[in-house]
């Protein structure tokens, strides 16, 4: 039960709610428009069969219109509103008598929701559904042999319309996950850009500004312009791979690894003690020191890193000043002879 819950939740529950509303008025405005122009009965139930169909239509639009507001909390809400549409067009149809195929077109709308808002799952649940709602409404109110032949035409329409629709999605999905990714992720390395943690950064500081706080280590590699005159640029940016790579490695659970730029990283430490992120700092600089970085196919390099440790709020209670002391702190390691870790609080501000 909580899987097809699960299919039936939209990728975007605003655009799913719009368009269950106009896919839903869409079929009211015509059945209601077209009503008069259809062959008269005297059928006595049939106006309050139309009634009442119109009303479920009407219905559906209050109850999506409603759902929109709650989000994802209105699972099956969301789950029961799109079936509940196409049992609708099946009311409608029932009721009107109307068999043809300006009756069951509106099948497809179901199609047309399932396919581009739904999941895969999704999709095909409301694919089926709808294909027995054609064949409820061709087969009890059409000859046997042109009711067959309805269902097949119309079905093949509805399941080849979600089958484009869903990989047409899909392929779009795909590609804004990957746009995301672009955005949010440095390039060359795979870390998160700047932008990605200067906003984790923000977020660590509001919930944990207690007793253990939040640390932050920046680090660069000592004489990088030396390595690229040595091994070029490519050779530079292999190492800068395999020095990302040692730091996630090593990183603890929830910390945020970056590439600020050039050769200079990024480590955040939330929830971290003053004492635990200059041990961890400590670490990094012993094994990057032990480290064989391999160029090319055969060459192995030795390099050294710098890091300066800051922490909040022993040393800061805002971003700003939690870099800006973090900061001092790498240039401390460098004044003081590179390939160590320097502690902010362990030498006075200048």
């Amino acid at each position: 039960m909580l899987r097809v819950l699960a299919w039936m939740q939209p990728r975007d529950h605003n655009a799913a709610a719009r368009t269950i509303a106009l896919l839903c008025g869409v079929g009211v405005t015509v059945t209601v428009v077209t009503f008069p122009l259809l062959e008269q009965s005297d059928d006595p139930v049939r106006p309050a069969l139309a009634v009442s169909a119109i009303a479920a239509f009407l219905g559906v639009i209050l109850v999506t219109a409603s759902v929109r507001f709650f989000g994802e909390t209105s699972r099956i809400a969301w789950a029961v509103c799109p079936l509940l549409a196409v049992a609708s067009i099946v009311l409608v149809d029932l009721a009107t008598h109307d068999a043809s195929i300006r009756a069951q077109i509106f099948f497809v709308f179901s199609a047309l929701y399932g396919g581009a808002l739904l999941p895969r799952p999704g999709a095909v649940v409301m694919a089926v559904s709808s294909v027995i709602g054609e064949a409820v409404v061709v087969l009890t109110q059409a000859p046997l042999r042109e009711g067959a032949n309805d269902l097949v035409y119309v079905g093949a329409a509805v399941l080849t319309t979600t089958l484009l629709l869903a990989m047409s999605a899909e392929r779009q999905a795909a590609l804004m996950d990957v746009l995301e990714q672009r955005a949010t992720t440095d390039s060359l390395t795979g870390l998160v850009n700047r932008r990605v943690f200067d906003d984790s950064v923000s977020a660590a500081m509001a919930q944990h500004m207690d007793a253990s706080g939040t640390a932050l280590i920046l680090l660069d590699v000592d004489r990088f312009k030396s390595v690229n005159d040595t091994l070029g640029h490519p050779g530079g940016d292999e190492i800068l791979v395999q020095l990302s790579e040692l730091l996630v490695t090593t990183s603890r659970h929830g910390d945020v690894v970056c590439r600020l730029g050039g050769d200079e990283m990024a480590i955040l430490m939330p929830g971290c003690e003053v004492g635990v992120a200059e041990r961890r700092a400590e670490q990094i600089v012993v094994a990057v020191r032990e480290h064989g970085f391999t160029v090319g196919v055969t060459a192995v390099v030795k390099i050294s890193v710098s890091a300066g440790i800051s922490h909040a709020p022993t040393n800061a209670h805002d971003a700003r000043t939690l870099y800006v002391t973090a900061d001092a702190a790498l240039y401390e390691a460098k004044r003081a002879g590179r390939d160590r870790a320097v502690a902010y609080d362990r030498f006075p501000v200048t």
